[in-house]
């Protein structure tokens, strides 16, 4: 009888022993769980940052996406019509431009302009590209030429923009380029677009192999 009261005893004991270790699982800290999630997300927060970020380009209409590369001039040779524009703070009512590739820089222009009043005027030159913009080429004396900063032409895919400053104001033209047989029938147009052909071809175009550039221009 002491014996079994013995054995009985020793495993009350050793039950009570059990019953009072630690439970290691419980002093686990609560936030254990959530500093990881706090990890994870500041992880994730960074990954997503340290993505690059796509540049965002508003497209104009009828415009041409392409890699600019200012040491390659594009190709503007073609015929442009009147999208929009003002000379002197009036309306241009009618336009019209022939631009010509003479070498890879210089492309040689003439156009016409008509105001509201059906006046119309010719004008003409060369559009030297430098540095992402075209600006006008003049002769300086002889068969020097430089580059007048008054001018200047911006491409933009299928369209470009004039600005023209002079003494008496300035003129903002914006071009599309259209097919030769989109040309509208106007007679006092025709005349001057034709005139001002005629002096490009005389005084730059028939020339322009003889020209030369002033340094630092």
């Amino acid at each position: 009888m002491p014996v079994i009261f013995t054995i009985i005893f020793s495993l009350f004991l050793v039950g009570c022993s059990v019953t009072n270790i630690p439970n290691k699982s419980l002093n686990i800290p609560e936030t254990t769980q959530l500093d990881s999630n706090i990890t994870e997300t500041i992880q994730l927060n960074l990954d997503k940052d340290s993505l690059p970020i796509s540049p965002q380009i508003k497209m104009l209409e009828n415009r041409t996406a392409y890699k600019e590369d200012k040491s390659i001039a594009p190709n503007i040779s073609g015929n442009y019509e009147l999208e929009t524009g003002t000379d002197h703070h009036k309306m241009v009512s009618n336009a019209y431009m022939v631009i010509e590739k003479l070498d890879d820089l210089n492309y040689g222009y003439y156009y016409a302009v008509q105001d509201a009043k059906a006046i119309a005027n010719g004008f003409f030159g060369i559009f030297r590209y430098r540095d992402g913009t075209f600006l006008n080429k003049v002769l300086d004396e002889g068969s020097v030429t430089t580059l007048n900063h008054n001018i200047t032409l911006i491409t933009e895919g299928q369209r470009l923009k004039l600005v023209v400053i002079g003494s008496f104001g300035k003129r903002t033209i914006i071009w599309s380029r259209v097919l030769e047989d989109d040309k509208r029938e106007n007679k006092v147009l025709s005349e001057a677009l034709a005139d001002a052909k005629v002096s490009y071809t005389q005084i730059y175009k028939d020339k322009f192999d003889t020209f030369t550039e002033k340094e630092g221009y």
